[in-house]
């Protein structure tokens, strides 16, 4: 069993987003996965799940309150399925102050999957440092902006001090042509410069991506696997 957290001390930078696309990726090629909202705003669970305040989740978990068994909904979206540990508001109780090793030991025992993609809330403390300790790859999604930035650079930084490196995943990246100019041209380049060593790998932010992630009645048809799906499978997995 392989773990992946996803973090950034960047708030909207694409982090539930990718989750969810590398989750539906990773099961479309069979794989059995198990994705968890570890984000007390549910993020992710509102992709993929009516609101329902009385359905027990992570915080009922860690909390034991409730078992693995008792917290886990299978979902399927497009023909595609998985399973997930929603997360709301209850979390964030105990999010903050999280025992750095709390989510290694409440999954220690779990063998039935093949992946379990962590989704986390804008901080790189708390519960985003026990799964980045937790997790055998860690990808840092970083949107285009000068906002994004300095974030990013932190959550390099924090990861390095608990001896894990970040790979980082470019959102909305392109590659500046050779002589061009412009302010996001160059925000490209200081992106390249400042990340060097750190670029994983891009992902497209446009309106086919927005939709797989917003829209339930999606049909996962060969051509939009291969072209939407496969390229996160293909990180993951070293392709």
């Amino acid at each position: 069993m392989k773990v992946v957290a996803i973090l950034n001390q960047k708030g909207g930078c694409g982090k539930s987003t990718i989750s969810m696309l590398m989750s539906l990726a990773l099961a479309s090629e069979g794989k059995k996965v198990l994705s968890i909202d570890c984000d007390p705003q549910g993020a992710l669970t509102s992709f993929l799940l009516e609101p329902d305040e009385n359905r027990p989740g992570l915080f009922d978990l860690l909390g034991k309150f409730k078992t693995l068994k008792e917290v886990i909904v299978n979902v399927t979206r497009g023909g595609i399925s998985f399973s997930l540990i929603p997360a709301d508001y209850k979390l964030d109780s105990i999010a903050s102050g999280l025992d750095p090793y709390a989510l290694k030991r409440a999954f220690k025992d779990v063998k039935d999957y093949d992946y379990i993609i962590l989704d986390n809330p804008p901080t790189v403390q708390g519960i985003s440092r026990a799964a980045a300790i937790f997790a055998d790859q860690i990808f840092v999604p970083a949107d285009i902006s000068i906002q994004t930035l300095g974030p990013t650079l932190y959550t390099l930084k924090s990861l390095e001090e608990i001896e894990k490196k970040g790979k980082v995943l470019l959102v909305g990246y392109k590659e500046p042509k050779e002589n061009s100019g412009g302010y996001m041209t160059e925000l490209m380049r200081r992106f390249n410069t400042e990340l060097n060593g750190s670029i994983f790998g891009t992902i497209p932010r446009n309106v086919t991506t927005a939709r797989a992630v917003a829209d339930p009645e999606i049909t996962w048809t060969d051509a939009k696997v291969n072209k939407i799906l496969k390229p996160l499978s293909d990180l993951v997995e070293g392709k």
